[in-house]
């Protein structure tokens, strides 16, 4: 399996992206190993701490280290993390990337925790990639908020000083998919800001809620790292509700089984998207 930073290099010069899937349960994960299995393209798995905290990030990393000698391409990171301890630990266990969000503190003293953080693992795991955020990426309830769109001079400030691989980007994207207008993202803030970094990778938070002709856009400018959630818990709700409907079966495979096959087919169709459309 390819170093995850070069795999991302390939990737951006290619103008393509790894889908990034949060695992919210053993369900979801067995979808995404059926999907890598099928298209043998390569992603992402990650936890949020909610997530961590429900299924545990150790038990996450067996589950991944045995698909690896499997011969699967799937990589591991925390995402959104704000436990510097906690992602120490997880980087120890061997991590591919962390991302720390460290959007709610003030500017000045998030820059100063990714610097020393960044330092401190770097020396212990060069390999292990990096993430960081410093501005506030909103729920989709909570609507848009052009004060929190990232500053290209900001950025480049921030990546100077704290060496991180990966900057999250707040360019319109939300957390969440509305029920109603789809996402707009600010394509040409996009490119402003890949100008002024261009050796960084960008990632794209709320993935879900996007239009696809926006996200390639977004792809072409240099995005290699889009994180999806919200569709994948929503295809689980609207799957089991249909399946425990139609199963009179006590048996829990006999409901989720189907499950996963409907996850399994939208994992697939975001790898071949984002991966196959150039």
């Amino acid at each position: 399996m390819k170093p995850l930073k070069q795999l991302f290099s390939e990737l951006k010069t290619s103008h393509q992206a790894l889908p990034a899937f949060n695992i919210d349960s053993f369900e979801i994960f067995q979808a995404v190993v059926a999907a890598v299995s099928e298209t043998n393209l390569p992603c992402l798995v990650q936890l949020s701490p909610n997530e961590d905290n429900f299924i545990r990030a150790e038990n996450l990393f067996l589950l991944v280290k045995k698909a690896n000698l499997d011969g699967l391409p799937i990589y591991l990171n925390m995402d959104h993390g704000r436990d510097l301890d906690r992602l120490k630990t997880l980087v120890k266990l061997g991590f591919d990337m962390v991302h720390f969000d460290g959007s709610s503190l003030d500017y000045q003293q998030n820059l100063s925790a990714v610097s020393k953080f960044i330092s401190e693992i770097k020396a212990d795991n060069p390999d292990c990639l990096v993430e960081a955020e410093f501005n506030k990426i909103n729920l989709i309830e909570n609507g848009v908020s052009p004060k929190s769109y990232t500053s290209p001079s900001q950025a480049l400030e921030f990546i100077t000083a704290t060496k991180a691989d990966f900057l999250a980007v707040s360019i319109g994207n939300l957390h969440g998919v509305s029920t109603t207008l789809p996402e707009i993202i600010d394509l040409k803030l996009l490119g402003s800001i890949a100008t002024d970094i261009p050796d960084t990778f960008l990632t794209l938070h709320g993935g879900s809620g996007i239009p696809l002709d926006l996200i390639y856009s977004a792809i072409n400018l240099g995005i290699v790292k889009i994180n999806i959630n919200t569709d994948l818990r929503l295809k689980f709700k609207g799957s089991l509700k249909t399946n425990l409907d139609r199963s009179a079966s006590e048996k829990i495979y006999d409901y989720l089984g189907p499950v996963i096959i409907d996850l399994k087919d939208i994992i697939v169709q975001k790898l071949t998207q984002l991966q196959n459309h150039v």
